[in-house]
């Protein structure tokens, strides 16, 4: 079975080649039909999609001999190579050479006897063309997979028509695919604003849905997968948003590692990478640590053109869920329930945390996917917090109401220090609404609430006639890549004065991205908050009175919670199961 075809760039997808191939030396043109080589012109696929993680393979399946084959026509010579990081050193060697001429170039090798990353080298000795490169597993799948793709919709119609005939001819009409057949998607539409009939096929099921947010509606894609999973043999569900760019071949190699896994991984959960839509090869996330409520990437702001980055992005590092985004689940026999329906924001870590830290990934499984920086909506400072809340009851119960006060505190403090004293309301009725405990979820419309929330905070506007106004260019240009993520803190002047805010506001207005630390705001009286791709923002303005404000919020939600808190843990733990059943999801979502 091919395991991983070797991909090449496509304009309707991602055009950068370094994450693709990398030209040593000569020239080559792209067709429609592969790659063209002139004479001399020698090829590296060392790249994040297409080179082969020995140590990945052998981690989590039990295949042995595999070919890499490259169908070419044309005169010259292809090398296996092996890469391995020693220490500092990246140490590079050639495994085998062979010539070919006009036909198939066929690199047999023990996968189990390998290391590292392996990858071809291409040379032509006349002009050669590269049809199809791939590699090949002789030995029979471990255990049949079928695949019920899961992807809910609010009003992404461009994106959801792009994604579905990326689908339909990669992988589901592909009779050459080892995916033929055994790939089923299913679209929840909750905005009710796409052309069922029209996108529906015996494959593809579009379906009109409650607008139960995000976790309602890949809670209904699951349940349509787990009521069909004996007559369609699905094993596992994927989840992915609507709003992504897809590479097809990262579907391929995730039915591939499903296919030949071990025992131990067959109860897995398999995470794709989020790669950054504005800049292709940056990385984004690739396996997240929740922390206790403290969200962090250990892999973030990568480099996926480096050779180096590419080896330290197949470590295996501490990851405690993956975004859903591209998030493969067991829907048959190691199937963990539905998800919580917290309409938005935390259903992926909340039912990440289900799998104990057992996720796999690997280089050349990944999306692109705006990158979230500066679209900070204040309805979200409510899911946030209410959401990070029943996660912390249901999966670390044993937290103290310190710990959760602190935490609590913490955002408040935050908010202030953003101007963005209204969010503190919401943030507030997120705690409240926690400590209602498992009956307000059971009991609540997800409509109303989420209309009564969108009421509340700050409304997002066209303000890039203020931003000419205000000669953006002065303040803020857009990082380069290798800066996306460069740490930022306060120093000791903002530390001492909290920031400014004991100090009197002495300059006028700045214009500033939502995602940028509070220290850009040292002192200033009026902020506009904005996200330069949108150009959508509002102003906010230093209130003093907003300090101590914060101080007696903080002191109430220290009084709710001591009050409250252990009383609703009780609650989540006791009866928080009965959320995730599909009895519950059915009467949910009608």
């Amino acid at each position: 079975m091919i395991i991983q075809n070797i991909v090449f760039p496509k304009k309707a997808i991602c055009d950068e080649t370094a994450l693709y191939y990398r030209k040593m030396q000569g020239a080559l043109r792209s067709e429609e039909a592969g790659l063209v080589l002139a004479q001399q012109t020698e090829l590296s696929f060392f790249t994040y999609f297409n080179s082969f993680s020995a140590d990945k393979w052998n981690q989590y399946t039990n295949i042995a001999e595999v070919h890499a084959v490259v169908q070419c026509q044309g005169d010259g010579e292809v090398s296996l190579w092996r890469a391995v990081q020693m220490g500092t050193e990246l140490k590079k060697e050639c495994l085998h050479t062979q010539a070919v001429r006009e036909g198939v170039c066929r690199i047999p090798f023990d996968c189990g006897e390998q290391s590292g990353i392996l990858y071809l080298i291409v040379k032509a000795k006349s002009e050669m063309k590269i049809e199809r490169a791939y590699f090949e597993c002789q030995e029979e799948v471990c255990r049949p997979v079928t695949i019920a793709v899961g992807i809910c919709t609010f009003r992404r119609e461009e994106f959801i028509i792009k994604t579905l005939d990326t689908l339909r001819r990669g992988l589901i009409e592909n009779e050459s695919s080892p995916l033929y057949q055994r790939l089923y998607v299913y679209v929840s539409d909750n905005g009710n604003t796409l052309p069922l009939s029209e996108l529906s096929d015996e494959y593809i099921h579009v379906m009109a849905n409650k607008n139960a947010g995000g976790a309602g509606g890949f809670g209904r894609c699951m349940l349509e997968a787990y009521n069909a999973k004996d007559k369609c043999n699905f094993t596992h569900v994927l989840l992915m948003d609507d709003d992504i760019v897809l590479e097809p071949e990262s579907i391929l190699r995730t039915y591939a590692i499903l296919a030949y896994a071990k025992p131990y991984y067959s109860d897995a959960m398999l995470g794709g990478a989020l790669l950054r839509m504005d800049v292709p090869y940056i990385q984004h996330a690739n396996g997240e640590m929740w922390q206790g409520g403290r969200i962090g990437f250990t892999k973030r702001g990568y480099d996926l053109r480096s050779e180096e980055m590419l080896m330290k992005n197949e470590e295996d590092l501490p990851m405690e869920y993956n975004g859903w985004w591209f998030c493969c689940i067991p829907l048959a026999e190691h199937f963990r329930g539905f998800p919580l329906p917290v309409f938005i924001h935390g259903d992926d870590i909340e039912y990440g945390l289900r799998f104990d830290k057992k996720i796999m990934t690997m280089n050349g499984i990944g999306v692109w996917h705006d990158a979230f920086d500066n679209r900070k909506a204040s309805s979200m400072e409510y899911y946030d917090m209410r959401n990070t809340l029943i996660t912390c009851a249901v999966h670390h119960p044993e937290f103290s109401v310190m710990h959760v006060v602190k935490s609590v505190c913490r955002h408040l403090a935050g908010q202030m220090l953003h101007y963005r004293e209204e969010d503190q309301l919401l943030t507030m009725k997120g705690v409240e609404d926690f400590c209602k405990g498992v009956q307000f979820l059971k009991e609540t419309d997800p409509i109303s609430l989420h209309q009564e929330i969108m009421q509340m905070g700050y409304r997002m506007t066209d303000v890039s006639e203020e931003l000419a106004e205000l000669h953006t260019e002065k303040y803020y240009t857009k990082p380069q890549p290798e800066r996306l993520y460069e740490e930022h803190g306060f120093s000791k002047r903002h530390l001492l004065s909290v920031n400014g805010w004991l100090l009197p506001a002495k300059k006028e207005t700045l214009p500033i991205p939502m995602g940028k630390h509070p220290d850009c705001l040292y002192r200033y009286k009026n902020v506009l908050l904005y996200d330069p791709d949108t150009k959508q923002g509002f102003f906010v303005r230093r209130k003093r009175k907003n300090l101590f404000l914060t101080a007696a919020r903080c002191f109430r939600m220290w009084r709710l919670l001591r009050k409250n808190y252990r009383r609703a843990v009780a609650d989540f733990c006791e009866h928080g199961k009965e959320l995730t059943e599909s009895g519950f999801w059915e009467k949910y979502l009608r």
